[in-house]
């Protein structure tokens, strides 16, 4: 695990400690009998944090935030007393693959499945991102557990050399914890106990990646609202069980909305991206995920780093500096939705400028270290309703024609 760049020591490190080694030992030297004293009910990494902001805090806001992430990330790795790096996923960081809903795939018959799975296999898919349901699974109580529907889509998706990232969430009716009406599971180890079935189930299939929630920061996947407390408790069990059963398994953090502004007073119910986030850290999950998920939309703008209101900025500046605050800077930020709809009637793109976001958002995504894999949303437009932008994200129409983002996403595969 790369925990310092050379380029970083010489910028913010004495010459005469510019050698890894020497910085390696002295940091161990000075800093670990300071750092082991340090509130001991606290985790290593926090612990190392503080002792480091101590020491750097007559440094300015810029330098002293980098010579803290630094110098903690540091004594972390040569203390020998903290976690191993991020678990390496099997999906590349360079993959681009497609997220589909999956309620677009388990009402087809068995030969549109097929046809469908195998158009993936022809333009180079070799990734597919789509729901693995707790609601339906398990919906005729804890000890009911009914796979056919996730089992079909797996194993035809293995037929055609696809592997599936499943995105877990959704909470069956007998665990809410609210009889009356959608809610978070009243005990999380409930969702822990059938993931570690899942696991156990496709880990032989192939799976060893999993997303836990699809943007728990909105009051649609996560009802009655969004609730980063609540999500922070059931991301730790997640993990807790996901790695039981499969030690080398890779855990994201559910892809979170770029949501700017928190609004628990309006419709939708919203949570900001960076609230979101800090809330987790803060109720102690930072240590039960291996990358973050994000869906950095970006409507007709084209993905920027750098362009003030573009979603992909606030993931290179508010989402970064929070993650490389709480010691996480070499996790790796998944793209697990991006895309654009076609409804030009209906404030969406032309299939043009779609085409034109794949290509752009692919190669920033590529050239960005940062960044993980990108899956692209979706495959197939699920209507032809002009007012509703949800039914023109596909590649496809619905009529199976095919726009200029096919071309794009079968040309960046090829790389």
């Amino acid at each position: 695990m790369t925990v310092f760049s050379p380029e970083g020591v010489s910028r913010i490190v004495p010459p005469q400690y510019q050698n890894i080694r020497n910085i390696a030992a002295q940091v161990k030297l000075l800093l670990m009998p300071r750092i082991t004293a340090t509130s001991p009910e606290l985790p290593v990494m926090q612990a190392c944090r503080r002792v480091c902001e101590q020491i750097a805090t007559p440094l300015a806001g810029g330098l002293r935030r980098r010579v803290v992430s630094g110098l903690a990330a540091l004594a972390f790795a040569v203390s020998g007393l903290g976690a191993t790096a991020a678990q390496s996923s099997s999906i590349p960081d360079d993959a681009l693959g497609l997220a589909v809903g999956f309620d677009a795939l388990r009402w087809k018959d068995s030969l549109d499945l097929r046809a469908e799975l195998a158009d993936y296999a022809a333009m180079g898919v070799r990734w597919l991102r789509t729901d693995l349901n707790w609601a339906t699974i398990q919906q005729g109580g804890p000890d009911s557990f009914d796979w056919s529907e996730m089992d079909r889509v797996v194993d035809l998706a293995r037929a055609y050399d696809i592997k599936v990232l499943p995105v877990a969430g959704s909470t069956p009716e007998w665990a809410w914890q609210n009889p009356e009406r959608p809610s978070p599971p009243r005990d999380a180890e409930a969702f822990g106990r059938f993931l570690r079935v899942a696991v156990a189930r496709y880990s032989t299939r192939g799976i060893d990646t999993w997303e836990i929630w699809n943007e728990p920061n909105l009051e649609g996947p996560f009802p009655p609202q969004p609730d980063a407390r609540e999500f922070a408790r059931i991301l730790k069990a997640a993990n807790a069980s996901i790695k039981a059963a499969d030690p080398d398994a890779t855990v994201i953090l559910g892809g979170l909305a770029a949501v700017v502004e928190t609004n628990l007073s309006g419709d939708p119910l919203v949570v900001s991206a960076t609230d979101f986030l800090e809330t987790v850290y803060a109720e102690g999950a930072g240590d039960s995920f291996d990358a973050l998920g994000f869906h950095p939309y970006t409507g007709a703008d084209l993905p920027d780093l750098n362009a003030s209101g573009n979603s992909w900025a606030m993931m290179a500046g508010p989402i970064r500096d929070i993650m490389t605050a709480h010691g996480d800077e070499t996790k790796k930020i998944w793209i697990t939705e991006y895309g654009a709809p076609t409804n030009r009637d209906g404030g969406g793109v032309s299939p043009e400028r779609q085409a034109e976001l794949m290509r752009a958002s692919v190669e920033l995504a590529r050239a960005t270290p940062w960044i993980g894999p990108l899956f692209w949303y979706s495959y197939r437009d699920l209507g032809t309703d002009p007012t509703d932008r949800e039914n023109w994200f596909g590649l496809m129409t619905t009529d199976g024609d095919a726009k200029p983002a096919r071309s794009a996403l079968e040309g960046l595969v090829a790389r």
